[in-house]
């Protein structure tokens, strides 16, 4: 569960939207489970029908959610460049995730790799995501930026015109090297 109100959310009756369609789920029974909850809908009529939902997401959208003006949604910073104090691109908002009791960030950044930057105070500087504009200060922090992996060659290296490789004949059961053609060391 991704909510701070599990309760209000999950209560019977409530609509649930699946994720990214306009699909509306309405709440008939819920009962607890570890970790989560078991929940029927009542637009879901058999258990085939059920286990094609699991996995994915059920949102409310942002306009019947709840959450008082001063709290930011998830979606709301996907996709805003965060910045240093002086300007500078520190990285794209790709995705985000709950570690503790705080939320992370993980930024794309400019040199293709990936940066999770925790969303706290000493980090954040100014947080307005309605504005595009999040701030963070990374002076002192020992946050490290993810590298995309190098693509490992395979096959052979490249060799300048006109080198061959070198050709080194197998050694016999006498331990002399055979020659091509030699049957003697065999």
């Amino acid at each position: 569960m991704l909510t701070d109100h599990p309760d209000q959310r999950f209560a019977p009756g409530s609509q649930l939207v699946f994720e990214s369609t306009s699909r509306s789920l309405t709440i008939a029974e819920v009962t607890p489970a570890s970790p989560g909850l078991f929940v029927r809908f009542i637009e879901v009529g058999s258990r085939l029908a059920a286990e094609r939902l699991v996995g994915g997401y059920l949102t409310v959208p942002a306009d019947r959610s709840a959450s008082p003006n001063d709290r930011v949604l998830w979606d709301e910073v996907i996709g805003i460049m965060v910045r240093d104090p002086h300007g500078r691109p520190i990285g794209e908002i790709r995705d985000l995730y709950r570690a503790g009791g705080a939320e992370v960030y993980i930024l794309s950044t400019p040199s293709g790799g990936e940066l999770d930057l925790p969303a706290v105070s000493s980090v954040i500087t100014e947080f307005a995501p309605r504005e595009g504009r999040i701030i963070a200060d990374l002076t002192g922090s020992e946050l490290s930026e993810r590298l995309p992996a190098k693509v490992k060659r395979r096959g052979p290296t490249k060799r300048s015109a006109g080198e061959r490789p070198a050709q080194v004949a197998p050694k016999s059961r006498s331990g002399r090297h055979s020659q091509p053609g030699d049957r003697r060391g065999e």
